[in-house]
């Protein structure tokens, strides 16, 4: 019983350390990314795949599939999962960019 005390003390401390080193070099490494996040008015012959492919343009973090950034959209605009966006309709939109 001892010795499965002191093999959960010596995990918990490790798993510990981990975390912590972990989040320090989270919090002191830059990164050469940056988020935008914007908000677009949806125009009249707008459809969702067309304002994802102008954004995905915009992205630079690297190559996304079209169908992940509509998706990424639709997360941010949960509403458009039960509907399709119409003239008027502001949705929020983020991408990365290379700094």
């Amino acid at each position: 019983m001892k010795r499965l005390c002191s093999i959960l003390l010596l995990a918990a401390a490790i798993f510990s350390l981990t975390g912590i080193s972990t989040e320090a070099a989270a919090n002191t490494s830059s990164t050469p990314y940056q988020l935008i996040e914007t908000s677009y008015t949806v125009q009249k012959s707008d459809t969702l795949r067309s304002i994802a492919e102008t954004y995905m343009k915009k992205n630079t973090y690297g190559p996304r599939e079209i169908r992940e950034f509509e998706s990424g959209i639709k997360e941010l605009n949960p509403w458009l999962l039960k509907k399709d966006v119409k003239a008027g309709d502001v949705i929020r939109i983020n991408y990365w960019v290379k700094e």
